[in-house]
């Protein structure tokens, strides 16, 4: 048996797979992505990094002569970033430099030579938002906003998508970079008229605004950006809808309120004279309690 032949059953045996978990808050300056192997590994070697759930699911070539851009998805276009000697180290890690709630996912490092797999790591990867927003308004408030902003590059195809999920799911409003936006029937939710035009700071607001809140409409609201097709951006914000403090009254109290109902029937008084107006005897009666 020839030595070349020999070294061809051999490179199937080196083939292994890693698991990683990585987790990062969004706004963070960059996240490391980690893939290790040995040298004779590596060498004169082609290591692709990409998503498996993406359409374009390249993330960041390197080869022998550099890094390749040309298959790149571009969401990730300026993002990505090996070390210069990667392949001759063995450290093929990837430094993924602004992330964003849209890179969470399930990333393989992928090493081939001439066409045959040697190794495969993956590494999952888990962006998080630094805080849950919670916005509190009181039933019968002109309006309230949901906020959800980004600064990532929005150059390509977008569309937002706000969705409630709880207590039920639903699509109540879309936007797209076309200029077409969907909203609910009612005429109670709408978005700012150009949200890709940004702040001067680059910041787009994709915030939604609810006229007219009701105890109905609490619940998890959640935005969700996309460029091309894919996610780019999630926002998650609970709205909590209370109730107005004459209802909360009226509830410790049904006595008073019941009795205050019943003097705001028309008829006359044992004086003879005529009950106030309603609104007038409400308020008495509100402010007696």
């Amino acid at each position: 048996m020839t030595m070349n032949l020999r070294l061809q059953l051999l490179v199937p045996l080196l083939v292994s797979q890693h698991a990683f978990g990585v987790e990062v808050y969004e706004g963070d300056t960059s996240v490391l992505l980690p893939c290790q192997v040995n040298v004779y590994v590596s060498e004169k070697s082609t290591v692709v990094w990409s998503r498996d759930e993406l359409r374009q699911e390249k993330v960041h070539v390197r080869q022998a002569s550099g890094d390749d851009y040309g298959d790149q998805n571009k969401v990730y276009t300026n993002r990505t970033s090996m070390a210069t000697d990667a392949l001759q180290t063995g450290d093929l890690s990837l430094t993924l430099r602004k992330p964003t709630i849209g890179d969470s996912g399930s990333y393989n490092c992928t090493i081939r030579r001439r066409g045959k797999l040697l190794s495969t790591t993956e590494v999952e990867l888990l962006v998080k938002d630094d805080q849950l927003k919670v916005v509190e308004v009181t039933e019968g408030t002109a309006s309230v906003e949901l906020p959800c902003t980004t600064k990532a590059d929005l150059t390509g195809q977008i569309k937002v998508e706000w969705r409630r999920s709880v207590p039920h799911y639903m699509i109540i409003y879309i936007y797209g970079d076309d200029g077409n936006q969907t909203q609910d029937v009612s005429g109670r939710r709408e978005m700012k008229k150009d949200p890709l035009r940004g702040s001067g700071e680059g910041v787009k607001d994709f915030s939604l605004t609810l006229k007219n809140p009701q105890l109905d409409d609490g619940g998890v609201y959640i935005c969700t950006v996309y460029r091309n097709g894919d996610i780019l951006r999630q926002k998650i914000v609970v709205l909590s809808v209370r109730e107005t403090w004459i209802k909360t009254i009226r509830g410790l109290f049904p006595c008073c309120t019941n009795r205050s109902r019943a003097e705001q029937r028309p008829g006359k008084t044992e004086a003879g004279e005529k009950n106030e107006a309603p609104e007038t005897q409400s308020l008495t009666a509100t402010q007696s309690v």
